[in-house]
């Protein structure tokens, strides 16, 4: 880890003069409203079963020029540790909303780019996109930064897909040459934890996506013995689990940035 790394990891926000977030930055940043009856509100995510609502997003994440403004205010006044954890958790937000954030190093370079997409509208959906119909486990949300460290680049819509690792399927990278120079500088000592930790986490998705496809179709996630129903492949031959996995694709196929008519399918 590097001495930043190393900074942000045993950071103590009790002994901060200032706070990271005021509130009106952190209602924004983490659920994408200002109103305080809305604290509760979950920003939808480019996946399969929250389609219809991301595609219904309002520009920038739902900044309003008052927003950037006290952000910019605020973020000058915080110590560089916050300035790097506030900046990081503002980026990884816009990345997640398909929001690209390639060569942006500072906070400026984020609120320009706030500025822009408040001007010109939301930003489109790639064609090579994928909405995920896997909600539990690992899978892809939004846009990917590449992993080599003190490489700014990102995943956006008129450039092609960035790259995992072929071993752990976890780092990301925009070239052969960022892989190349990460897997020199650290990612080859943690590949191989990185790979069994993925495969843990994704076995581990899979029974979780059981007990989601049960609940969301309204039945009992336990046997008759109390038992919780863990075997993934004997749920997913349930009828109605069938139905709502088939209704998950057939979003995932449809046109993109084009919704359908009619109510939206009760995933949730």
């Amino acid at each position: 880890m590097t001495p930043e790394e190393l900074e942000e990891h045993h950071h103590d926000p009790s002994f901060d003069e200032i706070p990271t977030y005021t509130d009106a930055l952190q209602r924004w940043i983490l659920h994408g409203c200002e109103d305080d009856d809305d604290d509760f509100a979950i920003r939808p995510a480019p996946e399969a079963a929250t389609r219809r609502d991301f595609e219904r997003r309002p520009s920038a994440i739902g900044a309003t020029p008052q927003l950037l403004v006290e952000l910019k205010g605020h973020h000058v006044l915080l110590s560089p540790v916050q300035q790097r954890m506030l900046y990081r958790h503002l980026r990884s937000t816009m990345l997640r909303q398909l929001i690209s954030c390639d060569g942006a190093a500072t906070m400026d370079d984020l609120v320009i780019i706030l500025r822009e997409e408040m001007d010109s509208g939301t930003s489109p959906v790639p064609e090579w996109y994928k909405y995920s119909t896997v909600t539990m486990g690992p899978r892809k949300i939004g846009y990917d930064g590449c992993t080599n460290r003190g490489c700014n680049r990102t995943e956006a819509h008129d450039q092609p897909r960035f790259s995992s690792c072929s071993k752990c399927k976890v780092a990301i990278y925009c070239s052969r040459e960022c892989q190349a120079a990460d897997w020199k500088a650290r990612h080859k000592k943690v590949c191989k934890e990185a790979a069994k930790e993925r495969e843990q986490i994704t076995r581990m998705g899979k029974m979780m996506q059981g007990i989601s496809d049960l609940s969301m179709t309204g039945q009992d996630a336990t046997d008759s013995f109390g038992n919780l129903r863990t075997n993934y492949r004997e749920v997913r031959r349930d009828p109605a689990v069938r139905e709502r996995r088939q209704r998950l694709k057939a979003e995932k196929k449809r046109p993109k940035d084009k919704s359908a008519d009619g109510p939206d399918p009760k995933f949730f």
